[in-house]
């Protein structure tokens, strides 16, 4: 399960990714808010971009444009979107000089670049096939071929050591140049490749493998506990999910769940980190969670606190086996223009 430490640097990059989008919000553009009979149209004009989104009220479509806000004639790229978010068929971007960046479809999940802008692109798409055949070695080609897809999410790095001030120490420092989508500035020589992993039918959970590899494809153990997963090593002879939604919930009723009120459970797979910089740092546990209570408070003048309690139902979805029941809560802490929350944490109250 992951430690105070984990759950502390989860608090932290929460805190910062919400104030920094309130940020945003109030200081880093004009919006303006149009409705109609059919549709509700959001504009947003900033330092870069004119952004045209409508949502139209009897689909579950949203319309998306965006073009340079230097020259509002030029296209950056356009498409559809659920309101959810998700996004619909195939996306064209564009830079400002009009020439095809990358084309990305959503249904086939394949996402073609134009090279010529884009240097050491095959360098990446070498090291992402060791990255790849990391995953099959270490669980399987089956559940490498049914379970795990790639996004395109990846990121690139030049990595170099930096000493001190002092010149007491020194310490690896990385600057990032690029990724799928984003040209390179220059040659790579650190990557991160993340990985969506499938539960069930059709459920599907990002960034549940991320991989950090060196220059020559080597597995790079990592100590960056906030995000960075490593591989389980999994000891049952099928390496694949041996376990479904249903079965779990089966399961977790004969240890004491409740479904008279089956809006208060959810269930989801997780990945318990063990915090330590090696290539088998964790696990992959599956939760039928309990909301048991509830508690809102006011903690100071403009200051509130909520408290989510839980009863959690652990299993091993490799085997299927129930492992525990256990106690966890959530804290969020708000004002009115920033909050965090604690995420799950061991409930002792």
């Amino acid at each position: 399960m992951a430690t105070q430490n984990d759950w502390k640097m989860k608090r932290i990059i929460l805190i910062l990714l919400i104030c920094t989008l309130n940020s945003i919000l109030v200081f880093g553009q004009y919006r303006q808010d149009i409705k109609t009979d059919s549709s509700d149209i959001e504009i947003i004009r900033n330092s870069e971009y004119h952004i045209y989104e409508e949502t139209f009220h009897d689909k579950d479509s949203v319309w998306y444009s965006i073009h340079y806000i230097k020259d509002t004639t030029r296209l950056n790229m356009e498409g559809w979107k659920t309101k959810s978010m998700e996004y619909l068929g195939v996306w064209k971007v564009y830079n400002y000089d009009g020439k095809l960046m990358y084309t990305r479809d959503y249904e086939n999940n394949t996402c073609i670049v134009n090279e010529e802008l884009y240097p050491y692109h095959d360098l990446l798409k070498g090291i992402k096939e060791k990255a790849d055949s990391l995953i099959i070695r270490t669980f399987s080609q089956e559940f490498f071929d049914n379970h795990v897809r790639f996004d395109f999410d990846c990121s690139a790095y030049h990595g170099y050591w930096e000493t001190t001030r002092d010149r007491s120490e020194t310490y690896w420092s990385q600057d990032y140049i690029g990724s799928w989508m984003e040209p390179m500035k220059s040659k790579p020589n650190s990557f991160i490749f993340r990985y969506s992993i499938k539960f069930g039918e059709s459920e599907w959970y990002p960034e549940m493998i991320a991989i950090e590899l060196d220059s020559n494809g080597n597995f790079v153990p990592s100590e960056d506990y906030s995000s960075n997963y490593g591989f389980e090593d999994v000891k049952s002879q099928k390496k694949t999910f041996q376990i479904s939604k249903k079965k779990a919930m089966k399961l977790a009723e004969q240890k004491g769940l409740t479904t008279t009120g089956t809006n208060k459970i959810t269930a989801f797979l997780d990945w318990e980190k063990f915090n330590k910089a090696q290539f088998f740092d964790g696990q992959f546990r599956y939760y039928i969670k309990e909301l048991t209570n509830e508690i809102k408070d006011t903690i100071a003048a403009g200051r509130s606190r909520e408290i989510y309690k839980y009863t959690i139902y652990t299993f091993n979805p490799w085997t299927g086996e129930f492992i525990e029941k256990k106690k966890m809560k959530n804290v969020i802490n708000f004002d009115e223009h920033c909050g965090y929350g604690t995420g799950l944490i061991p409930d002792d109250d």
